[in-house]
């Protein structure tokens, strides 16, 4: 085997691992994004307010 096709089969197993990896970030993201959805049906919301916060409006601008 000469160096060229070593290089070759190196860069072909980078590239399928590559894709793996890919194809397995695909997945996981198809899975959050149902788990989310299916939390948002059955509660309507995803998370509860922290205890203490409230919405804030923007500040009131200072009178000169």
């Amino acid at each position: 085997m000469t160096s060229t096709e070593r290089y070759q089969r190196i860069a072909q197993i980078m590239d399928e691992a590559f894709n793996d990896y890919e194809r397995g970030l695909v997945a996981l993201r198809k899975r959050v994004v149902e788990d989310m959805r299916r939390k948002v049906k059955e509660g309507g919301v995803l998370d509860h307010p922290r205890e203490g916060s409230t919405p804030r409006s923007a500040p009131a601008r200072r009178r000169r």
